[in-house]
């Protein structure tokens, strides 16, 4: 029996997927050079990222 790799090429939802994202941390990194307390802080981190991943997502979608 014969094993293939297979190359996993990301689609278009993907990238855009994590381009998101993507600009969702260059969002936090530019905030956090702004205020540095904003930017040590776990649970504001953990805030931001369940509202910039998950709400403003669901909001759009909503809108749509």
């Amino acid at each position: 029996m014969r094993l293939r790799l297979s190359v996993d090429i990301p689609n278009r939802r993907d990238l855009r997927v994590f381009g998101g994202y993507c600009v969702a941390a260059a969002v936090y990194i530019a905030i956090g050079v702004t205020w540095v307390d904003f930017l040590l802080s776990f649970w504001v981190g953990l805030a931001y990222l369940v509202v910039v991943a998950w709400a403003v997502p669901t909001f759009v979608r909503w809108l749509v």
